[in-house]
Order: C-alpha cells, then structure tokens, then sequence
C-alpha cells in the first residue's frame, strides 16, 4: 500500500518547550482507523479528538512502543530512527493512519506527537500491518 508521511509542524515547539527528547525518552506509533489532520495538532488528545484509534483485532490501545530507537548526527543531518514495526491482528486490526509520539510525559494530554503516516487512508482491515521505516529515517533535521 502506498503510504506517505510528515512530522507535525508542532514538533518544533514540543522540542523548544522541553516536553520530548529524542535521545532518552519512550516512543510509540499507534494507528487510527479515521483522522482530520490539523497542522495545530501538538499532543496526543489533540489527534484523539480528530480521529478514532483503531480497535479491531488485538490490537492495543496506545500502540506499538518503537524498538531501537536511534538519535544521531551526521555533518548539519540529525536522524530520528527506530526498528521496523508490526501489528498482529488475529480477526484484523482497522487501520488507515500511523501516529508517532513520545509517551514518556505520560498522558494523552501531555505526550507529544512527532508525526504521521497516511496509510492510504483506507481504514480497511488488515490480519498484519508491517511499518517498514524509510532507509533514511523516520525523520530528518537539517539545521
């Protein structure tokens, strides 16, 4: 399925407030079902409010906590990065929207996103999703 993806254009004030750090912090992507992307969206509740997580399947509520994850520079590229994931569902979990965040603040209203996937926007149900993050990163900063 095609996919394509982009970091919230609130990341940058989430780094600026202090409320994520890429190089110690616990990161998650969840799926949604249906969403309205919004370039305001900054936490967690925000996408909840304009979307519906996926709830099909035994797929958990919250999402897959990223593996691996990895914060490196390379020359003025700084690379956010994580093992591939994969969701399991054994009757098929809905899922149209991938959503990454920071769940180390610890609530809904509180946990950061980072950015997301458009799955195709299907919301079809599927038995297994596999994220397979681009070779380059999830996300790339050039300062």
């Amino acid at each position: 399925m095609a996919a394509t993806g982009k970091a919230y254009p609130m990341l940058p004030k989430s780094l600026g407030d202090k409320l994520l750090d890429f190089d110690t912090d616990t990161f998650k992507v969840m799926l949604l079902s249906a969403y309205t992307y919004a370039a305001t969206h900054q936490f967690v509740s925000n996408v909840k409010a304009a979307g519906t997580e996926a709830s099909s399947g035994v797929y958990t509520a919250g999402g897959n906590t990223l593996a691996s994850v990895t914060f490196t520079r390379s020359g003025d590229v700084y690379t956010f990065d994580a093992a591939d994931t994969a969701f399991h569902g054994s009757t098929g979990t809905n899922a149209a929207y991938a959503v990454i965040y920071c769940s180390t603040p610890g609530s809904d209203a509180t946990n950061p996103v980072v950015g997301y996937v458009n799955l195709d926007g299907s919301g079809g149900t599927l038995s297994v999703l596999g994220i397979t993050w681009n070779a380059s990163g999830i996300l790339t900063f050039t300062v």
